[in-house]
């Protein structure tokens, strides 16, 4: 097998897998000679890199991988053109198999083989089976009437805009949904020791999962998976919700002011803080000023204190914004690291505007979004503590 580093634009999570090596065969009907490569990344660095000759739609790798993973195998027939194919690898004998005369492009605009099957990896049924749940669900008789309205948004996205239409279309939506995610809790309950199984937690955690919840479905999958790479970025976000619990201390920060001066969430230790997040591109956030200088009014001399994060990678939007809006709270401009807002990520900020209550002793009491009689309220009760 010669071995060759490809470059791709991809970044594959992995699973720590202790089982003996893999093959990984290929058969391709009427795909002719050429060759097939797999290749495994993780966080941008390679784990396995293979080239193989294809014979009569033919291939074979044959290896061990360290971890379970989702790897990528370019088929490249001589004279055709290449097809890519993601799967989860893993120390088994798994098999690939399919017809080029059904190669076609796929809604998301990439060439596929139409009816081709991948058996003998545990790790890819499972993450199949979970995949196609909105399509098992939809075709259930309860859920006819989804189908339908679905069905109607798709040819027309504009009927959205009729109130009558989209709240009996939520409706119909919001139960279908909980359904798909009813069914994908049964398949990970029924496969502890499957790592894809878990990496499935990634997708639910960001859908308003409650923590408690989350836990508890992790809970549920063995000690390997739990301390698995493949499930990193769950397990952090465990980790980080946890730490910003209600009644934890909030995580300290120090960011600029515009005129270049420091400014940290413990130079207000003694008062209530409001953390307010927001950007200068978000049209509600700018909306909230209104009532927030209302409430800011109110407050100011009674022990609370605003300190305005903005999560603005631009830094010139967001003194814009500053010289627009003119806020007499205090006001800072978060980091970006690595793409992403620092202070916005120790809190978990994943929509705005986000406000972050703060008590006298630095223990968060709220983060959420609120208007004005609910923030009054959290702060009134903060501030008789």
């Amino acid at each position: 097998m010669k071995k060759c580093l490809i470059l791709l634009v991809m970044s594959v999570l992995f699973a720590c897998n202790g089982q003996a090596g893999y093959v990984l065969k290929g058969v391709f009907k009427n795909a002719g000679n050429g060759t097939a490569i797999l290749t495994l990344l993780s966080d941008e660095k390679l784990l396995i890199s293979d080239t193989v000759k294809m014979k009569d739609g033919k291939f074979v790798f044959e290896g061990e991988t360290p971890c379970v993973g989702f790897a990528l195998v370019t088929i490249a027939p001589e004279g055709k053109k290449a097809v890519q194919v993601r799967l989860a690898l893993e120390n088994s004998k798994i098999e690939m198999k399919g017809d080029w005369n059904n190669v076609e492009m796929s809604e998301e605009e990439e060439l596929v083989v139409k009816g081709m099957t991948i058996t003998g990896s545990k790790n890819h049924d499972v993450y199949e089976e979970l995949s196609k749940q909105w399509k098992v669900v939809e075709a259930l008789p309860e859920f006819e009437k989804y189908a339908e309205l679905a069905k109607k948004v798709l040819d027309d996205p504009d009927i959205l805009q009729d109130t009558t239409f989209y709240w009996g279309y939520r409706k119909e939506f919001d139960a279908y949904w909980a359904r798909i995610k009813d069914e994908q809790l049964k398949i990970m309950a029924a496969n502890p020791s499957v790592a894809t199984a878990a990496y499935w937690l990634y997708f639910m955690m960001n859908d308003n999962m409650p923590l408690e919840k989350l836990e508890q479905v992790f809970g549920q999958f063995d000690k390997e998976v739990r301390e698995s790479d493949l499930v990193k970025e769950v397990r952090e976000n465990i980790e980080l919700r946890q730490r910003i619990e209600p009644g934890r201390p909030a995580p300290e920060f120090t960011l600029a002011r515009r005129d270049g001066s420091s400014l940290s969430l413990s130079d207000f230790r003694g008062k209530v803080v409001v953390i307010d997040f927001w950007a200068s591109w978000c049209r509600p956030c700018r909306a909230s000023f209104s009532w927030v200088r209302e409430f800011y009014k109110e407050y100011k001399d009674k022990g609370v204190e605003i300190i305005g994060v903005s999560i603005d990678a631009n830094r010139a939007s967001w003194e814009k914004a500053l010289d627009e809006e003119q806020l007499p709270w205090p006001l800072v401009i978060d980091e970006t690291v690595k793409g992403k807002a620092r202070v916005g990520g120790l809190y978990h900020v994943l929509a705005i505007p986000m406000f972050v209550v703060v008590d006298k002793e630095g223990k968060i009491v709220v983060r959420a979004h609120m208007e004005q009689k609910e923030l009054s309220e959290v702060v009134e009760k903060a501030l008789r503590k």
